[in-house]
């Protein structure tokens, strides 16, 4: 998760759902991920959920 945050390889959307997941295990207020993400609350939900339910794999756009 970190790598993919310092390092920025890939795909913004990859970048931004995992800075998501990361900010929320890090204790961060959903209001504060969406604020700093400039997204939507319930965006972040479900990408945590994602997260929790497929793993890295939900990372990854699917177009």
């Amino acid at each position: 998760m970190l790598r993919i945050i310092r390092h920025g390889t890939g795909s913004v959307v990859t970048w931004r759902r995992a800075q998501m997941v990361l900010l929320s295990a890090q204790g961060m207020p959903m209001a504060k991920i969406a604020e700093v993400t400039f997204t939507s609350a319930d965006r972040i939900r479900d990408a945590i959920h994602n997260f929790n339910t497929d793993g890295f794999d939900s990372l990854c756009p699917k177009y």
